[in-house]
């Protein structure tokens, strides 16, 4: 392959410095995104559902029992 094609340079080239940080994700992002795959729930209407105590035990007692420590560790 000829020391000039685009190609070959590409896959020689040695980048210098460092590569930007990606932002952390936070809580709240993982909470709705969370909400949104198991009930269809949107972001703004979460808020609305956790300040409403009642729709929200409803809305805990929906999702799936998490394992014991005990099956964990089996």
């Amino acid at each position: 392959m000829p020391n000039g094609r685009l190609v070959k340079q590409a896959l020689q080239a040695k980048p210098t410095g460092k590569r930007p940080r990606r932002p952390r994700p936070r809580w709240s992002n993982c909470i709705s995104d969370l909400a949104w795959s198991r009930f269809g729930v949107e972001q703004a209407e979460l808020f609305g559902i956790a300040v409403d105590r009642e729709i929200f035990q409803v809305g805990l007692w929906m999702l799936p029992p998490q394992p014991s420590l005990e099956e964990n560790r089996a």
